[in-house]
């Protein structure tokens, strides 16, 4: 259902000031799902650094495997099993900030729908052939990128600099590799 112009008005100008969507919701009078779906046709960003972050990791994901003369499509809608296809592979991007000399990233066995609403059972091994991890440095370093084949993959990961993951550092092989039957890139 719309919305009045001068709800509209509001939710615009709380955006510009910087809230995050559940206070812009609270300061229009709107639902949150309402302030998503405008601020998403209107192709305003949100102001939830996590969110923020991710949107990057997938950008920079997405330039460095087009540097590698790969084909990259982006997902077809928001909040689809996948971000990214490259290759014909299915890539989900997750992006970690370094914290204390690891990069910790949470695999959640659920998502969201983009509004909120339902929840879903979120499958690694299903959803996507190789999850990429884009590891930023809080200073102005290049980051660091891990690709791993998705199957069998620990909830939670842990990557460092020379840990168990080294071997899968800028491992863009795993878009040869990627075949039945063919080796596998499991940690």
């Amino acid at each position: 259902m719309p919305i009045t112009k001068l709800k509209l008005q509001y939710i615009l100008d709380a955006h510009a000031s910087g809230l995050l969507d559940p206070d812009i919701a609270k300061h229009a009078g709107v639902s949150l799902a309402s302030v998503k779906r405008y601020r998403s046709k209107l192709g305003l960003e949100t102001h939830c650094t996590t969110a923020q972050r991710g949107s990057y990791g997938e950008r920079l994901f997405a330039g460095l495997a087009q540097n590698q003369g790969l084909e990259v499509t982006w997902r077809t809608r928001e909040n689809a099993p996948h971000d990214l296809t490259v290759a014909g592979r299915r890539v989900d991007v997750k992006t970690a900030l370094r914290d204390a000399g690891v990069w910790r990233f949470r695999l959640s066995e659920y998502r969201s729908s983009f509004l909120g609403k339902y929840t879903y059972f979120k499958n690694y091994q299903e959803d996507c052939d190789v999850l990429a991890l884009v590891c930023l440095f809080s200073t102005a370093r290049e980051p660091d990128l891990y690709l791993l084949q998705s199957d069998g993959l620990s909830r939670d990961l842990r990557v460092r600099r020379g840990g168990h993951y080294e071997p899968f550092r800028d491992a863009w092989e795993v878009f040869e590799e990627l075949t039945i039957g063919g080796p596998s890139l499991k940690a």
